[in-house]
């Protein structure tokens, strides 16, 4: 991949994670903060920040009511823009947002069975033990 390819695609990243954040008040300011901190958006790792804070949001939903409500909404943009983004922002998404989400076995898995159809489809592929026979 030359770099002019790279650059594009981190570009498109960048729109969509800003797309995805507009009108989410904690992800906007995860997004300004992750932008503050590293000079641009680096969508991946910006979208591993939000598996973060997704994932707390979730811990935190039996004790703070609407804790996870925000969450739950930018994870159903997330699952509406997945099937109509490219090749290279599925893989943004797959390796910043679901990659980051707790392994089978962990504490917070539970949160995993909280994602839109398509999300938790995804995680659950990536869970699965290819046989390469």
């Amino acid at each position: 991949m030359d770099d002019a390819s790279f650059e594009e695609e981190l570009e498109a990243g960048a729109r969509l994670v800003r797309q995805l954040a507009q009108g989410l008040p904690t992800v906007g300011d995860l997004l300004q903060e992750h932008e503050d901190d590293n000079d641009e958006i680096l969508p991946t790792i910006f979208l591993s920040q939000v598996a973060d804070w997704y994932v707390e949001a979730w811990r935190s939903r039996q004790t703070e009511l609407n804790a996870f409500e925000e969450a739950e909404r930018f994870t159903a943009r997330l699952a509406a823009s997945y099937p109509q983004v490219g090749a290279a922002e599925q893989n943004m998404i797959a390796v910043g947002f679901l990659e980051a989400l707790p392994n089978p076995g962990a504490a917070e898995r539970a949160c995993v069975d909280s994602l839109p159809d398509v999300l938790r489809e995804e995680r659950e592929k990536m869970d699965t033990p290819r046989s390469d026979t």
